[in-house]
């Protein structure tokens, strides 16, 4: 699939995908104003009905029910102007409701009618069992205060909703169905979406890979067939020390190919978890003198400089000799790589209680800030432009970061550009 073909499917399923979403939204908006108002000509309804109840009781046939006053967007102002107990009030509302199938909790306020003051109140709940009598409040609280048992003062009430919207969504049944599997889809689109797009750099990664891989290979093995034919041509005769000079290229050559075949390979083997960890005590210090050593020739041979400041006092660590020993040597390799003709490299280690800290610092190119998140990805090689400027598969720091996550540490970095970096692995002791 080409890169042209990639962005116009994303770019249709991104349009239908926002299409169904606007549509959605939309409709479900719409959906939810109806229910909004549905319920609450239900609740007038309902209050109107209570109020004309209460009025019956208090032997009032006459008198007109004011409209029902919204006075917040979940609050009801039910002027009845007479006198009723909080008990049948209480009774009233709750049956009202359930006979209304308006399931919602609620408060309610007994207000005096002369200057709105809060008498008393109560909460209901339509979802909870009442008693068999009905009532939720002492049969005999009264409003009419007890020291004057004659008079009577007019009263109204309040009603307050407190869970509307939750009340309104569960009535929007299908819509919220609806909203869910568009989500769900949108979760769908997103994983594709992000597979695709990784997909896509995974393969142009390997091609970068591929082609990396057959520069590398193609210079030993030219090497190799020169040597090998020089020295099967019969007609040639040779002294000893070309002898030598053409064994020594094939047996150099040959370690070359063996070593980066392995590098893969190794690589391979702990990504599919078949090659476990061989952990030992044993002194770092000692592999970084190692490596060290391997590496001067190559340092001396560019008139560079390669120091090891070695002051952890604790050296000795629970780990994998092979992979930490090749970790070590794959952050001086890359050093030596990315560093000018006369590279300047510092090996630093320090301890504390827990842990052991090796600095590995280079004077080299320094890493663009655009590559930073990436240069622990496989294939990837913060070199651009030409490919094969930098030699290498673009598997060193992913395979560092692997080893040093097997063994609970970790791997850090600090770079500029054009003046160097500053590798830090870290190991629990």
């Amino acid at each position: 699939m080409t890169n042209k073909t990639i962005k116009i499917v994303i770019g249709v399923m991104l349009l239908t995908l926002a299409s169904l979403f606007v549509t959605q939204a939309y409709w479900f908006k719409k959906s939810f104003n109806e229910e909004q108002v549905q319920l609450d000509e239900k609740i007038q309804i309902a209050l109107r009905d209570v109020a004309h109840q209460l009025l019956l009781l208090d032997n009032d046939t006459t008198s007109l029910i004011p409209p029902i006053e919204k006075t917040s967007s979940n609050e009801y102002l039910v002027k009845t102007d007479c006198f009723f107990q909080l008990i049948t009030l209480d009774s009233l509302l709750y049956q009202e409701f359930v006979m209304r199938d308006i399931l919602v909790d609620f408060d309610y306020l007994v207000l005096r009618k002369t200057d709105d003051q809060i008498l008393l109140g109560n909460s209901i709940s339509t979802k909870k069992e009442r008693s068999p009598r009905g009532y939720t409040v002492l049969e005999q609280t009264e409003i009419a205060c007890k020291t004057r048992p004659d008079y009577k003062e007019n009263l109204d009430f309040k009603v307050r909703i407190n869970n509307e919207t939750t009340y309104l969504m569960g009535a929007m049944g299908i819509w919220m169905y609806s909203s869910f599997t568009l989500l769900l889809l949108l979760v769908v689109f997103t994983f594709i979406l992000i597979a695709i797009i990784r997909s896509k750099k995974l393969d142009l990664l390997k091609k970068d890979f591929v082609n990396n891989m057959t520069h590398e290979l193609k210079t030993p093995i030219a090497n190799i067939a020169v040597a090998s034919d020089t020295l099967r041509n019969k007609h040639q005769q040779m002294e000893g020390e070309k002898l030598s000079k053409y064994a020594d290229i094939i047996y150099k050559e040959n370690n070359r190919l063996h070593h980066l075949v392995d590098k893969v390979l190794q690589l391979s083997e702990i990504e599919k978890e078949e090659e476990s960890l061989q952990l030992v005590d044993f002194n770092i210090h000692e592999i970084i003198e190692k490596a060290k050593g391997s590496f001067e020739p190559i340092i001396k041979s560019k008139n560079g400089q390669l120091s090891a400041f070695l002051k952890a006092k604790k050296a000795i660590i629970l780990g994998d000799q092979t992979h930490l020993s090749n970790v070590i040597t794959n952050l001086i390799e890359n050093a030596i790589k990315y560093s000018p003709s006369t590279p300047k490299i510092e090996i630093e280690t320090s301890s504390t209680e827990t842990e052991l800290r090796i600095a590995v610092t280079d004077n080299g190119i320094g890493i663009n800030k655009l590559n930073q998140d990436k240069i622990f990805d496989k294939f990837f090689r913060a070199e651009s432009g030409n490919v094969h400027n930098t030699k290498g598969f673009g598997l060193g720091l992913s395979y560092v970061k692997m080893i040093m996550d097997m063994h609970h540490g970790n791997v850090s970095f600090t770079s500029q550009e054009g003046r160097g970096s500053t590798f830090v692995l870290t190991l629990p002791l």
